[in-house]
């Protein structure tokens, strides 16, 4: 069991995991606010996507979970006094890792944190959903997780807000973190074609690290079709456009559930390999569509195993429009 309340001033979430599973796990580090409203809560993981967790969660600090000052607690060495200073003040640490990380916790303890447990960041064999293994781990820990999507709460002054396309807009992300997890290109830009002509929507793409290689296609699409394409943008940035936009369409990927957690009503994610039931962002306005394969998913653990994405060939462009249509109330 963790300490109770009042005795904690200060508590460590240690999370290194990426854009969407840190999101996944929103709703446990609501309930750990909820639970300690008065603690100093730090979390410790990559600075960007922690930093959109800051307002929501009332952190007092983000740190930089690659920092140098780290790397002493996965050696055997004595601890180093700036590390234990920097540790110093905490009563508490939550680490969030897929297995127990018992050298690191045991490190933890050593430089003076008194209470060290351990969450899962997801399964490892990945057959129960993140949400639901934290839950019953904190619940373990005594620590009650509502069962409700996880809502981030913005804040953007007009001056950082990225300048968008006039009228109703819808936004598209056509990339993840795993080539066999994309949808094809050819089909987004059917889909998004129609969906600009047929209905109106100005046509907004989302372009990070992950797109690299599509970036120049994106490029000619957008110049092409009027479209605007937002590449690079810092997250913060990112989920500001996506709290304006009227319908947004992705797949498996950090996005889409950036854009579950910050607002538009209409959320299309594709899914193929990937099992929706473990990954898919939870809410009333996600819709998914599952690639009709007989074999999807035919992911193991997070090993995706085909050499191509088969499924997706059978997920059409008219398919999506439709499910579009529906959620857009044109069907």
């Amino acid at each position: 069991m963790l300490p109770p309340p009042e005795k904690i001033t200060d508590l460590l979430i240690w999370h290194r995991g990426a854009l969407g599973d840190l999101l996944l796990a929103g709703p446990a580090f609501k309930a750990i606010r909820q639970h300690f409203p008065p603690a100093r809560i730090t979390g410790l993981g990559h600075p960007e996507r922690w930093g959109l967790l800051a307002r929501t969660l009332a952190l007092t600090n983000v740190w930089d979970g690659e920092a140098a000052l780290w790397a002493d607690l996965y050696t055997a060495r004595p601890l180093p006094e700036n590390l234990l200073s920097r540790l110093a003040p905490f009563q508490a640490a939550l680490v969030f890792t897929p297995e127990p990380p018992l050298h690191l916790m045991e490190r933890l303890g050593q430089a003076g944190i008194a209470a060290v447990h351990w969450v899962p960041s997801f399964s490892p064999d990945c057959r129960e959903p993140a949400a639901v293994l934290q839950a019953r781990r904190l619940g373990e820990l005594g620590v009650n997780v509502a069962s409700e999507p996880f809502r981030l709460s913005l804040h953007l002054n007009d001056a950082e807000s990225p300048k968008l396309l006039p009228g109703p807009w819808a936004a598209v992300a056509p990339g993840s973190g795993h080539p066999n997890k994309n949808w094809p290109l050819s089909h987004y830009f059917q889909v998004t074609r129609d969906l600009a002509w047929q209905h109106g929507l100005s046509i907004v793409w989302l372009a990070g690290p992950a797109e690299t290689a599509m970036l120049p296609y994106l490029r000619a699409i957008a110049e092409a079709q009027g479209h605007l394409l937002l590449n690079r943008l810092p997250l913060i940035q990112v989920a500001q456009a996506l709290s304006g936009c009227a319908f947004y369409l992705g797949g498996d990927s950090g996005l889409t559930h950036l854009a579950a957690a910050v607002g538009p009503q209409r959320i299309l994610a594709l899914y193929g390999p990937t099992d929706p039931r473990i990954w898919a962002p939870r809410g009333s306005n996600v819709k998914v569509l599952q690639a009709p394969c007989p074999d999807a998913p035919c992911i193991r653990g997070r090993e995706i195993s085909c050499p191509e994405p088969r499924c997706f060939h059978d997920l059409s462009p008219e398919t999506v429009l439709a499910a579009a249509g529906e959620l857009l109330g044109f069907g």
